[in-house]
């Protein structure tokens, strides 16, 4: 049997989300039950997936019925079957967010996307006009070419670009408000949580952002930008720095803890939480390897001795102070 990618595991993870949340909403269905045993009997990868899911679910289960039949069995007063309810529809709310943010990998993003990849998972691309792409992880563009034009929007996460020469075609890159303009070179392009950054590892890049009337800013060899609602952020890298992560190195100059962590997080299968805007505030710098998230975070903490780094679950790291 060939082995799973990491997209057909992940698509397991949301399916076993789906069917728990749909058990406890119907838990005396039974057609809701047959369907999901025989969900779970199609492939030792749905088997597994569940599985993941439930240990997952046992840390909050406990405040909740086991069925309907089950709550209904125990005399209580009124008030504190209400209450009993209440506490289970928040629980169920509460955990089915925690499997929003841990096994859910973007599924809307991924049924709209030309290109996309999984937690960890690197790509290269090869477009019909002969230029290169590197998508990191968590990532998704779609592209559009036309006789006059070349259009990539960055949907989510992060990607190099290494741009094929033809001047009758601007070769452009959308990421949220800014907008990348190349002739012929190469760069990076990242969503960040609240605005994008774009930094060029060889030629020159047009940036365009903000609300029309856009301003413009012209990046060279090693530049970069950041804009954010807050403003334009722009310095210099040094030389073979811009894109190191394809080559699973994170290199960070004096950024805060939350900077970093926030660009480990595509690595990493699960949460990373950090406690504390203390925490989240310190500054580092070094060397990290993507290719082994925790160890990543644990070096990030080293950084502080006041910084612990705690991997609570297999999904679930907490970075707080020591």
């Amino acid at each position: 049997m060939a082995a799973m990618s990491d997209l057909d595991q992940e698509r397991a993870s949301d399916e076993a989300a789906a069917w728990l949340i749909r058990l406890r909403e119907e838990p005396g269905d039974p057609t809701v039950r047959a369907g999901f045993e025989a969900w779970r009997a199609a492939t030792p990868a749905h088997g597994a997936a569940w599985a993941e899911v439930a240990q997952a679910f046992d840390l909050i289960g406990p405040a909740m019925p086991a069925t309907e039949a089950d709550d209904e069995a125990r005399p209580r007063s009124t008030r504190r079957t209400v209450s009993r309810r209440v506490l289970a529809v928040g629980a169920i709310a509460a955990f089915a967010a925690c499997l929003a943010l841990v096994f859910l990998p973007g599924l809307m993003l991924r049924l709209n996307a030309d290109y996309a990849t999984a937690t960890g998972e690197w790509r290269e691309l090869s477009l019909a006009d002969g230029s290169a792409v590197n998508l990191a992880p968590r990532s998704a563009i779609t592209v559009a070419m036309a006789a006059d034009r070349r259009d990539v929007r960055l949907l989510a996460g992060q990607a190099f670009f290494r741009v094929a020469p033809d001047a009758a075609r601007p070769f452009q890159v959308q990421a949220g408000e800014v907008r990348a303009t190349a002739l012929g070179t190469a760069f990076d392009v990242r969503l960040l949580e609240d605005g994008a950054g774009v930094a060029v590892a060889e030629g020159t890049v047009r940036v365009d952002y903000g609300a029309p009337p856009a301003r413009s800013k012209v990046l060279e060899a090693n530049d970069w930008l950041r804009v954010t609602p807050e403003g334009q952020l722009a310095g210099s890298a040094p030389a073979g720095e811009t894109g190191a992560w394809r080559q699973g190195q994170l290199v960070a100059h004096d950024r805060t803890v939350a900077e970093v962590i926030d660009e480990l997080r595509p690595y990493f299968s699960g949460l990373i939480v950090i406690a504390g805007d203390a925490v989240a505030k310190r500054r580092v710098t070094g060397v990290y390897e993507l290719r082994t998230p925790v160890e990543a975070l644990r070096a990030v903490g080293r950084a502080h001795d006041d910084v612990a780094v705690t991997r609570v679950l297999p999904w679930l790291v907490v970075v707080s102070g020591g």
